[in-house]
């Protein structure tokens, strides 16, 4: 990764040199949302999961929202994925 950090070619670093000023933490995502597509190009239905908490899922469906399973998540089709850095709020 460390060769596609604006850091690198602002300090001056051949691309094949590691870096070493980062934090091992710093880059670290965690998943809050995934967009899930039911349906075919032409037509088709949105879905999303959605976490409150560190372990809370919730599968929203329109105006029906129920609570999800790991595994539910895991098992979908993810079609986008949300993330935020992690550090930037509380987990």
């Amino acid at each position: 990764m460390t060769p596609f950090l604006a850091s690198t070619k602002e300090n001056g670093m051949k691309d094949d040199q590691p870096q070493t000023d980062c934090a091992p933490n710093e880059n670290k995502y965690s998943l809050f949302a995934v967009i899930n597509h039911h349906g075919t190009l032409e037509s088709g239905h949105y879905t999303s999961f959605i976490r409150q908490q560190k372990d809370q899922w919730f599968n929203c469906d329109d105006a029906v929202i129920t609570k999800a399973t790991i595994e539910d998540l895991l098992y979908s089709e993810g079609y986008l994925l949300f993330y935020h850095k992690q550090g930037l709020e509380k987990e």
